[in-house]
């Protein structure tokens, strides 16, 4: 088994174990066993011929055997190939008939971050249609370049047939019949053993899915309040104490928390915060107008009887100023305070 490095994942995020590709360290045992692997040479059965020009004959390794003994050294999950680039370097039509080529640079990576990289270029010749004319040459590309990288990592995956000297020796080696036998075909459209084997390790790991968070993460008990308000909301009350800890602010939430259930939970609060300061507000401001009304009616004995016939004043204007009017207004209409005797 591969371990996993230290480091945090960029794509899994900082709170995660790194398990993503290209992260992984082979063991020394392993290591040892796929560097074995890789330097033994291929025999007679992998190696395919084709005519070349002048005569002679060119030998190869076709596509699908390259990909099959990279998933023999590697695993199926071990490796991964991806195409930086692709042109398309002409387009002839001669004749009606179409003259392509393309040139495709392929990556090929290991699970433990180890890649090559190299450039593969397909043509097509002579097809009436322009459309299979570039499909047969992008494909050709990106398999040659898939071969030509594959090959950098040692004699197994190609890199023997360079040889010529191994080419002559191993040609006049006879080639075995192949093994497969129809009864092993697959003619099923499931595969039970799969399954099973599937199945069975769910079962063993049913906790190894979503791990337990620590005992010193600071969202500790904020799913538990969060479950708490969302009741309180259902029933219709939305009055939610603030917590005074930090990490417990709808700020700091984690992120798995639902963001339009925050912005809802906020936007309660603060109209319930608006209710209380005009509720207080409204309890206020009889206080302050019956004070001002009483220390004015000690100020005038004279006009305490008056002043309670008048209607109340429910608009901005303040108390004081309309005591002040209705005091003028009293004084010009007491006909005593006009009686003047001659003497004085």
């Amino acid at each position: 088994m591969s371990e996993a490095r230290d480091e945090p994942c960029q794509r899994c995020g900082p709170r995660t174990p790194t398990v993503c590709f290209g992260q992984y360290q082979y063991t020394a045992e392993e290591y040892q066993a796929i560097q074995n692997a890789l330097q033994r040479r291929l025999g007679p059965e992998y190696i395919s011929q084709r005519p070349a020009g002048g005569g002679q004959k060119v030998c190869y390794v076709e596509g699908h055997r390259i990909v099959s003994l990279a998933n023999e050294v590697f695993g199926y999950n071990g490796w991964s190939h991806s195409i930086t680039q692709q042109n398309v370097d002409f387009v002839d039509l001669i004749n009606g008939k179409f003259y392509v080529g393309v040139s495709a640079f392929v990556k090929v990576q290991l699970k433990d971050g180890s890649f090559h990289e190299d450039v593969g270029y397909g043509v097509s010749e002579g097809l009436k249609s322009k459309a299979l004319s570039l499909e047969k040459a992008r494909k050709e590309a990106v398999t040659d370049g898939l071969k030509r990288a594959m090959k950098s990592f040692g004699n197994v995956l190609g890199n023997c047939i360079l040889d010529k000297e191994y080419l002559r020796l191993v040609n006049k080696l006879p080639r075995k019949q192949s093994d497969f036998q129809l009864a092993d075909a697959k003619r099923m459209d499931n595969e039970p053993m799969v399954q099973k084997a599937r199945y069975s390790s769910m079962l063993r790991t049913p906790n190894q899915i979503l791990p337990a968070p620590a005992s010193h993460s600071p969202y500790k008990g904020v799913k538990e309040e969060v479950a708490e308000r969302k009741e309180h909301t259902a029933e219709g009350t939305c009055s939610f104490p603030r917590s005074k800890d930090c990490s417990t602010d709808l700020i700091t939430l984690p992120q798995e928390l639902d963001l339009t259930y925050q912005r809802k939970l906020r936007q309660k609060q603060l109209q319930q915060q608006f209710r209380e300061q005009m509720a207080k507000k409204d309890k206020t401001q009889p206080q302050n107008n019956n004070s001002s009304t009483g220390i004015q009616a000690s100020n005038h004995p004279e006009t305490i009887e008056k002043s309670k016939s008048l209607p109340q004043v429910n608009h901005s204007t303040p108390v004081s100023c309309e005591s002040y009017f209705a005091e003028d207004k009293f004084l010009a209409d007491d006909p005593e305070l006009w009686d003047i005797h001659l003497d004085g």
